[in-house]
């Protein structure tokens, strides 16, 4: 226990820092405010890293009067976890590990109260089951990563445009026929008359479904809404892309014939090869590719990579137009990421682009089936 006079500054300091919550890993107890009876006190320890005393918890005979009233010498605990680093268990709290409690705890509060009260964002989810796995997606769970992006949600739920609990497999076209109709349907009823009231500034985007369905719901939330479109990524698991990385270089290959019928290829997760389109469509179809030098599932992982695709798919949107006309299907053969499929959503113009017919991959079906069309505004 502490025995040396803390000045009330360094108080006041060590308070604001750690918003008035055990610092100890793991715990963010409020003690200023009792769980049960909301009743308004006290409860707080300030306790030593060093020990004021020499012969104190990791007391030292020079450093314990040097650090006795620093304020990175103090932590701010509940009664609990005070008594477990003083008493209980002294050895397995040496400095470095409480040290480290404290920056980032204190990193934690900074960044969360460093967010600009314009950074009010709406979470917004949508899963739909993929194969024979149904994704698990949360507020709880998903919240954390919009203050790593400097936005707070705007809601204590989420904007959920899922259908619960079904029973349905892609395999099957009355899934498409149900989550089509069910994801327009909440769409229209929870998002579509806040947006025309100007309710809805932000949206951070989290999904988790078959492609097709990824990217109708890009269609629905257009580029005009702002919205940030997270991104499952592996290793390391993470939601979020990074600022900045590695630069991916897309590589668009044309068709050196034109038949009525087009297609786009986008194998980015995985390659596409031209004969498992033209398997569906016949060999009269063009083809147009867009790919990088080595596709695979988990390429995808920073929001330069997704920007770079958005104007690369732009201008391809804008190319194959030009060369047939806004009434003629473009056919979409897709092995991409979530974000890149709501991002082809997203940037799909309806008064103005090809209506898309996009496909499916099903292995027990044989190859890739039509799963979702969508028109374009005549």
């Amino acid at each position: 226990m502490s025995t040396s006079y803390i000045p009330e500054q360094t108080k006041r300091i060590l308070w604001g820092k750690a918003a008035g919550r055990c610092q100890y890993q793991g715990c963010n107890k409020c003690l200023f405010q009792d769980k049960i009876t909301k009743a308004e006190f006290n409860q707080a320890y300030i306790a030593h890293i060093i020990a004021d005393k020499p012969g104190g918890p990791r007391g030292d005979i020079i450093r314990s009067e040097l650090l006795k009233n620093k304020l990175s010498n103090l932590m701010l605990m509940c009664d609990e976890h005070h008594r477990l680093i003083d008493k209980v268990d002294i050895a397995g709290h040496p400095e470095s590990l409480l040290l480290e409690m404290k920056r980032k705890q204190e990193e934690r509060i900074r960044s969360i109260t460093d967010i600009s009260e314009v950074g009010k964002s709406h979470l917004l989810i949508y899963r739909a089951n993929v194969g024979k796995n149904t994704p698990f997606l949360t507020y709880q769970s998903l919240s954390p990563y919009l203050l790593k992006k400097k936005y707070y949600p705007a809601d204590s739920k989420a904007i959920d445009l899922s259908l619960s609990n079904s029973p349905q497999r892609d395999k099957n076209l009355s899934f498409w026929i149900t989550e089509l109709e069910n994801l327009e349907t909440q769409f229209n009823e929870q998002i579509r008359h806040k947006l025309r009231q100007n309710k809805l500034a932000h949206f951070s985007i989290f999904a988790f479904a078959p492609i097709p369905l990824l990217i109708k719901l890009g269609t629905l939330i257009n580029d005009i809404q702002r919205a940030d479109i997270h991104q499952p990524i592996r290793k390391p698991a993470t939601w979020n892309l990074a600022e900045i990385g590695k630069i991916m270089a897309y590589q668009v290959i044309s068709p050196k014939r034109k038949f009525k019928q087009v297609a786009l290829n986008l194998s980015l997760s995985a390659t596409i090869n031209n004969d498992r389109i033209t398997k569906v469509l016949g060999t009269d179809c063009s083809i147009y590719t867009v790919t990088i030098k080595q596709p695979f599932n988990d390429f995808l992982k920073c929001k330069q990579q997704l920007e770079n695709f958005s104007k690369k798919i732009r201008l391809l949107f804008d190319t194959i137009k030009s060369n047939y006309n806004s009434k003629i299907p473009l056919h979409i053969f897709p092995a991409i990421p979530i974000a890149i499929a709501i991002e082809v959503g997203r940037i799909w113009m309806p008064k103005a682009d090809m209506p898309l017919i996009i496909y499916d991959e099903n292995t027990s079906k044989g190859g890739f089936l039509k799963a979702v069309e969508i028109n374009n505004i005549l």
